[in-house]
């Protein structure tokens, strides 16, 4: 089956309850957010929403944020797909970040901003709210769940290939990466931290995708943070919601999910995985209809 567009997103279409069909913002700590709202046809909020956010650097309009968007709406399932500000006011980036600007963005940012969008789901009406995330972003909202378990308008947790994390292996790909040792790098920036000086750039600093780049000590310390919540398997059994874990089997960029997974689903009923054959790790053409139908079967 072919799915298509249910709207035209440049149109600010009311839907009831207050809510618009297109970009909707929300704000927090003095900047605007944005987010693209897309309604199935005959839909409102009370009818659920998912609230989807994207992998590293990117935005909402990236090829798996886009799939989710097509495909969601066309088979009855709303989506909100946020931009992570990274810092700026009112991002609409439309690549990954660039390099060339200063980095002063976190990745724990993440969970205070989908915080954000819940409360204003709410304002809205809506009262079920699916969690979700891809890459970098699944871990984000994994970790947003983990920690509002208490939080009753979040239904269920999804996550596409959700970021996997070890101290070691974080050293190891910086090695391998720049040619250099990350653990006296994490240390400097630490101590910056610690001493109230966490905003002062580290420049020609290498950082995650970016070599040579100019970043806070602050920034740099969350991303490269020695802390178990950075892997997602370590946050799943703190979710007390139901929890659906894609993985695809030509991915290479997240490897060795479904084993891993495994113990952790056979010791928690809350938690399921759900292998995408024939996939990498975007979820595109006929694996994002069956991520997507796969979604719709287990909101509801």
């Amino acid at each position: 089956m072919q799915l298509f567009k249910v709207m035209t997103l440049s149109l600010l279409v009311t839907i009831g309850l207050n809510v618009h069909a297109g970009e909707v913002k929300t704000s927090l700590n003095g900047l605007t957010l944005n987010g693209d709202l897309v309604m199935a046809d005959g839909k409102n909020l009370k009818d659920g929403i998912v609230l989807f956010t994207h992998g590293t650097w990117m935005h909402n309009n990236y090829s798996t944020a886009t799939m989710l968007k097509n495909n969601l709406p066309y088979i009855g399932v709303n989506i909100l797909a946020i931009n992570l500000s990274l810092g700026k006011n009112d991002r609409h980036d439309q690549a990954m970040i660039s390099c060339e600007q200063s980095h002063t963005h976190k990745h724990t940012d993440a969970i205070k901003e989908i915080d954000a969008w819940v409360k204003w789901l709410k304002k809205q009406g809506a009262t079920a709210i699916t969690i979700a995330g891809h890459s970098r972003g699944g871990n984000q909202a994994a970790w947003y769940a983990a920690e509002y378990n208490n939080e009753s308008a979040i239904k269920n947790v999804v996550l596409l290939a959700p970021q996997l994390w070890s101290a070691q292996e974080e050293v190891d790909t910086y090695q391998k990466k720049y040619h250099k040792d990350l653990k006296p790098l994490l240390a400097k920036a630490q101590k910056l931290v610690n001493s109230g000086k966490g905003n002062t750039l580290m420049q020609h600093t290498d950082l995650l995708y970016c070599k040579d780049s100019n970043v806070t000590a602050a920034s740099f310390a969350d991303y490269y943070q020695v802390n178990p919540k950075m892997d997602t398997l370590h946050l799943l059994p703190k979710i007390q919601k139901p929890v659906l874990i894609f993985s695809a089997t030509e991915d290479t960029v997240v490897k060795g999910l479904p084993e891993n997974l495994q113990p952790i689903t056979d010791k928690h009923s809350n938690i399921e995985g759900y292998e995408i054959q024939d996939s990498d790790h975007s979820f595109l053409d006929f694996a994002g209809e069956e991520v997507s139908e796969k979604i719709k079967q287990f909101i509801q």
